[in-house]
């Protein structure tokens, strides 16, 4: 079976030279252009250290140095469960979910034996069978650890699976409660909204699931989760929100090209990071389904003006969202920008806002002046931020490369760490002032497991892209 088409605009690069690296103002200085301030004696909190061998990565063949790995093919995302035990990599070339036991000191990945180690599209002989889960592009698990959620891109669906929480392993739900589809047919229920899922989001209470689609109308799916963890979706306009209202759908403003969803940790407020919008919309939660504010409080996006939204810096072409446990502040990965804007956040309200000046978002090289000088972000694809609130972490999907960086928790601000402590690339160790990374090509996700001793990478290279492991040392 031919995978389907590639759902992202960025260029599947599997070798890059040294002479393109220096074109893109990557720094050759063991300090790489962080921040004075951010220098310290000592190892900084938050480094990361990639285990040798075998233990430092996945692969579907096993080439460079790592693990040999099932239904592995072009990942793009991956998440730990709640207990730490198990880690779920949804991977777009195999049509599939593979799944991990996960040693909770060490962060080593182990594949579940036999079929229970993946779940593939139609099934196959390594693997056990799954429904719309064609070309699978994001992944998420309820708080409870009961269920895991796919949103496929090559079936415009979301799919429903049960999860044994001591086992690891997964089983689709029966019948039209393992998946709802844009498309009629499949045993799917039909859906709204869910043309080429990019995004899948549990609320933090898990009463509720959302999914964002990018092509036309770009929207958001809204669904209630029962008790089984089988989804429904409303009626109307309580059940989805569009680019300016189309299919009976609720509407929303700079809304055009979803990539990311979020949901703020009262479970009051969604976030969408919007590509072709610039902008990153606030959606409220009530009983009739979600709304927008008037005005500037709705939205912030790149440079103002777009659809009234607030100005804002380092917010072109977004395409990750992370919020911190305690709500103050959204952190966006920007592809087009090569930034990470630094955003706060209204608890109350859920309002978004940024510092003046270079405060505001962290950039390549500093973009000019206008943000803080940072490294590893060219074509940044994905943030994520670690559980105790020191760190953020960036992979850039163009130079291959895994950015680390110190937070101030309670500013938010972002400072990148010293040196080779500040960032991972492919290739030969100490280029561009960065430590060696395996399994860094063509990176487009990073999450830290929630007990926040190890950070795990997916890249999506079509021959190349594996599950790269590193330990994260506090103190």
């Amino acid at each position: 079976m031919e995978p389907p088409a590639p759902l992202r605009a960025h260029p599947y690069l599997a070798t890059l030279t040294a002479a393109l690296l220096v074109l893109l103002g990557l720094s050759a200085s063991a300090a790489g252009g962080s921040d004075p301030a951010g220098e310290a004696a000592g190892a900084p909190t938050g480094r990361l250290v990639q285990p040798k061998g075998t233990a430092g990565c996945i692969h579907r063949k096993g080439i460079n140095r790592c693990a040999r790995g099932r239904a592995i093919t072009s990942p793009e995302d991956i998440v730990v469960s709640p207990n730490g035990r198990h880690v779920y990599v949804a991977s777009y070339g195999s049509h599939g979910i593979a799944i991990f036991r996960r040693a909770r000191r060490t962060g080593h990945l182990e594949q579940l034996p036999g079929r229970r180690g993946c779940v593939r599209h139609g099934g196959g002989r390594f693997c056990g069978a799954g429904r719309a889960i064609g070309g699978p592009v994001s992944i998420a698990i309820s708080p409870d650890g009961e269920n895991v959620y796919v949103a496929s891109a090559g079936s415009d669906a979301v799919s429903a699976f049960a999860r044994n929480r001591r086992t690891g392993v997964i089983t689709q739900l029966s019948g039209g409660r393992g998946c709802v589809s844009q498309r009629p047919g499949g045993g799917c229920v039909v859906g709204r909204a869910l043309n080429e899922p990019t995004s899948v989001a549990v609320s933090p209470d898990g009463t509720h699931v959302y999914v964002t689609g990018r092509r036309f109308p770009s929207g958001l799916a809204v669904f209630d989760r029962a008790a089984d963890g089988s989804l429904t979706q409303p009626a109307g306009a309580a059940g989805c929100v569009t680019h300016r209202g189309a299919f009976d759908c609720g509407a929303a403003r700079a809304l055009a090209s979803p990539e990311e969803v979020a949901v703020s940790p009262d479970s009051r407020f969604v976030l969408v990071a919007s590509m072709r919008s610039n902008a990153v919309i606030v959606l409220r939660h009530g009983p009739d389904g979600l709304s927008q504010a008037e005005g500037a409080a709705g939205c912030i996006a790149n440079g103002g003006g777009t659809e009234g939204c607030t100005p804002g810096r380092g917010l072109a072409g977004p395409v990750d969202l992370a919020v911190t446990r305690d709500g103050k502040n959204v952190y966006v990965a920007s592809s087009i920008g090569d930034a990470i804007a630094i955003v706060a956040r209204n608890r109350t309200t859920g309002v978004l806002s940024q510092a003046a000046g270079r405060a505001g978002c962290i950039s390549q090289g500093g973009g000019g002046g206008r943000c803080i000088r940072g490294r590893a972000l060219d074509e940044v694809w994905s943030v994520a931020v670690s559980p105790d609130g020191r760190n953020v972490y960036a992979v850039s999907a163009k130079v291959n490369m895994l950015g680390a960086i110190a937070r101030n928790p309670s500013t938010g601000g972002l400072t990148q760490l010293p040196g080779r402590d500040g960032c991972f690339i492919r290739g030969r160790g100490g280029l561009f002032g960065c430590r060696e990374g395996r399994g860094l090509t063509v990176a487009v996700s990073v999450t830290v497991s929630r007990d926040g001793r190890s950070v795990y990478v997916a890249s999506e290279d079509i021959y190349l892209g594996s599950v790269a492991i590193f330990r994260r040392i506090v103190g």
